[in-house]
């Protein structure tokens, strides 16, 4: 992806992108060339209709994911593969032993990832190194070499994803192009913004874990947990925003 995104169109790049999350599912939903071909070719018609045609829910991280795990999932429903596989033995939470470890390296590893990608985007003077898909590229391939723990790993780069969301959209609500005056954007606010959001995608993340739900290498699942993180912070700040205004 880093090298599509780099040697040839950044658009190419999106489409890559899309297309690696569809590639990541396990030998249990693709277990052949030709039902890998088929997955490769309903994520790209998934993304040619949701982002390249309609460009949907532009600005908030991990659409790209989603538009992946939507392809898996049906190739799943088509091999027969349910959604729910091997739960956990402990729950997030368990009395007297608190929240699970990997519902904490779930957590931080996502907040990391958000907060670098966007440190990464918005401090750069280089327009590639500004550009969403090159900057989570990066914080994952980092990731990958210097981090021993798979979790750890997964979770970095599942926070790469929120860290792509465009952020006058995930801190105040707002669709590309159209700013309003008097919202400030400081450093302070737009790391905790992608930090909150990050760690609501961790949380999803483990909850799906601890739980069974798409296990096995499903295609698209960090994508979808960080886009859901990303609208779960905008319902929440919104809220916030709305009843303190209305005070």
């Amino acid at each position: 992806t880093l090298l599509v995104s780099t040697c040839l169109d950044r658009r190419l790049g999106q489409a890559a992108f899309c297309g690696s999350f569809a590639g990541m599912s396990g030998g249990h939903i693709a277990p052949n060339l030709s039902v890998a071909l088929l997955l490769s070719v309903l994520a790209s018609a998934s993304y040619e209709v949701l982002i390249h045609i309609n460009n949907s829910c532009l600005g908030i991280g991990g659409r790209l994911g989603a538009t992946a795990f939507l392809a898996t999932s049906i190739v799943a429903k088509y091999q027969g593969v349910g959604i729910v596989g091997k739960k956990l033995r402990r729950g997030v939470w368990k009395s007297g032993a608190g929240v699970s470890s990997v519902a904490i390296s779930m957590i931080l590893f996502h907040i990391l990832g958000a907060v670098a990608t966007i440190f990464l985007r918005e401090s750069s003077d280089d327009s590639a190194a500004g550009d969403p898909v090159r900057a989570s590229s990066v914080v994952g391939l980092v990731g990958a070499l210097f981090l021993k723990d798979p979790t750890a790993i997964l979770a970095l780069y599942g926070g790469s994803f929120v860290g792509m969301s465009l952020p006058s959209r995930l801190m105040y609500g707002n669709a590309p192009g159209n700013a309003r005056p008097g919202q400030p954007q400081s450093a302070a606010s737009l790391l905790a913004s992608f930090a909150g959001a990050g760690a609501f995608a961790g949380l999803i993340h483990a909850l799906t874990i601890h739980s069974g739900y798409w296990t096995g290498g499903w295609g698209g699942k960090a994508g979808l947990c960080a886009f859901a993180g990303c609208w779960v912070y905008r319902a929440i700040q919104g809220t916030w925003s709305y009843a303190t205004k209305r005070r």
